[in-house]
Parts: C-alpha cells; structure tokens; sequence
C-alpha cells in the first residue's frame, strides 16, 4: 500500500459539544456574604499519602473568621467523612445559613444532602472544574500541608492524626491568618467583644 500510495478508507467522526453540566446547587457565595461568625461555612476534603495508603481529612470552615470549626479523619473518602466533618461542626454551635462545597460525590449524595437540609441550611457549591470557587479551603489546605510537614515522619497512624488535629488547633489560635492579620480564633474573640461593646452604647 504504501508503494503504490495507497490509504486506508478512516471514517470522521464528528467532534459533539457537550455542555457543561450544570451545578447541583446554585454557588450561593457569588451573591452571598457572610453576616458574622457562623453564618456561611465552606467544606471540603484533602489527601495525605502514608505508607502506600490514603488518609483523608475534611474540614469545615467559617469564611467570616478563617476558623476551622468542623474535622473529620478517616482512611476512606466515602460520604461518611464530610457527614462526620459537618456534625462535628454543628455539634457545639447553631447550623450556619449556608454551607458551601464542590460538586463531588460525597457532597451530592442523599444522606449528605438530607442532613443539611434537615438543619436547615441551604446548600451552594461550587461550577464543575472551579476548585477557586472554593478557594478558602484551597487556601487552607496549602498551608496545612506546609505546616504537618511529611506524613512520613509519624511512626504510626494514630501519631499522624493526632499531629492533624494539632496541626488544626495551630491554625486556629495561633498561626497568623494573612486576611485577618490575626490567628482565626483571635479574630472571633475580638469580633465578639466588639459586638458586645457596640450593644452596650446602644
């Protein structure tokens, strides 16, 4: 064939356009600002390689204060960790208004989604492919990772969960937050007496 220039017979296939899949929930943090402490949380789930298997964290975190106020740690990433995440975060403090996350599996499921609806919170999420819709966890997550450091250094799984939950708590009351200027759980206290001082002159 290739002596006498002969081709073989390929059939085209026409390219299709597919559209973008639209959101599951409306990002509700484009229109949305938070009005205190308490009132919009974003969430969100990262991956930590140790020793040939995954470790998952999900947090929950305040966008008016930077505090993480939700964690949870298991080795799978089934909807289980962001349920465990979500109630830790409401365990203590009253449901937010709003809770945003992406679009995955764990965060559309129906045992996810009836929880937050049975709390009463409305749900937003992030466009398909946007992970900087979320990008106050994508912040977070950079640095947390800077500050554990390599997950290899822990000898045993419960030492690096253990440094995940102080690695946390580090953030929350001590690290310098650039936004805030102020570690997060500074912030929240600072904002609190304020508030408290304003409703006393009035």
């Amino acid at each position: 064939m290739h002596l006498f220039g002969i081709k073989p017979y390929r059939r085209v296939t026409p390219k299709l356009y597919k559209k973008p899949k639209d959101s599951v929930f409306p990002n509700l943090l484009m229109t949305e600002s938070p009005l205190g402490p308490g009132d919009i949380y974003a969430s969100d789930f990262t991956y930590l390689k140790y020793y040939g298997r995954w470790v998952y964290v999900a947090t929950v975190l305040d966008v008016f204060t930077r505090e993480i106020v939700g964690v949870s740690v298991l080795t799978t990433h089934h909807t289980q960790l962001v349920l465990n995440a979500l109630g830790s975060a409401v365990l203590h403090r009253a449901p937010p208004r709003i809770i945003h996350s992406d679009q995955g599996s764990e965060y559309t499921s129906s045992d996810y989604t009836n929880l937050v609806q049975s709390l009463k919170i409305q749900q937003s999420m992030s466009a398909p492919g946007c992970p900087w819709e979320n990008g106050y966890q994508e912040s977070f997550y950079k640095g947390f990772k800077l500050d554990l450091g390599d997950p290899h250094r822990f000898a045993t799984l419960g030492e690096l969960v253990a440094a995940v939950y102080q690695t946390i708590n580090y953030y929350n009351q001590k690290r310098i937050h650039s936004a805030l200027k102020l570690p997060p759980r500074l912030f929240k206290e600072q904002h609190d007496v304020s508030l408290m001082d304003l409703e006393k002159v009035s």
